[in-house]
């Protein structure tokens, strides 16, 4: 709000009019650049706070994605033993296997930066080129989460096989059929998990400027 004060004594002319008429118009145009210089000052400042955060939001979730990567290789191993050991159960061979894994790195993706800097209008005052890198890294990651819940459902229909008095010896070979085409369909999930993966790791990079 800017007050407005009339003059402490009476026109007498013109000259006093226009004297008077050009110190307000002074005083508005000093009031009006206060406050512009204010709030181009708080747009930079939730510039930076909402930068600063985002950056530091997509190099936890490249924390995150490297360890859920790492794990993979031994999460496809585990799938290809379990496969070894259905094939011998559907074509009625004694069972060799003297244990069977089918743990699961499920990795934890935020983006409450994100989407705090979008509520507040703090991404209206970032350069366009960089809100773009930033929404793509976003977007790729959401994809990325999504087909990690689809893989862990796999993995869950897996472990349902063996939920009660699991016996790999008296396994029933249709069973063991049935839990052959889950199986695969869990190889896939994960052979595009990592591939995905793979994507949106170089989309992090891009986003904060890594080469």
């Amino acid at each position: 709000m800017i007050d407005v004060h009339p003059p402490n004594h009476g026109i007498s002319g013109i000259r006093d009019f226009l004297i008077h008429l050009l110190t307000i118009t002074i005083g508005l145009l000093i009031a009006l650049g206060l406050e512009a210089l204010v709030e181009a000052s708080h747009h930079r400042h939730l510039r930076r706070e909402a930068d600063a955060n985002i950056r530091q939001e997509i190099r936890d979730n490249q924390h995150e994605l490297a360890a859920t990567r790492a794990a993979i290789s031994q999460e496809n191993k585990n799938l290809t033993d379990v496969m070894a050991f259905l094939r011998r159960r559907i074509t009625h061979q004694p069972s060799n296997a003297h244990s069977l894994s089918l743990s699961y790195t499920l990795g934890t993706m935020h983006d409450s930066s994100w989407r705090t800097a979008s509520s507040t209008g703090a991404l209206s005052y970032m350069d366009y080129p960089e809100v773009k890198r930033y929404a793509e890294a976003y977007l790729v990651q959401d994809e990325y989460v999504r087909l990690q819940r689809a893989t862990l459902d796999d993995f869950l229909q897996l472990q349902s096989y063996a939920a009660y008095n699991f016996n790999p010896e008296t396994f029933p070979p249709a069973e063991a059929a049935a839990a052959e085409v889950d199986v695969r369909r869990t190889i896939a999930h994960l052979t595009a998990l990592d591939q995905f993966g793979d994507s949106l790791s170089r989309t992090y990079k891009s986003a904060i400027g890594e080469k």
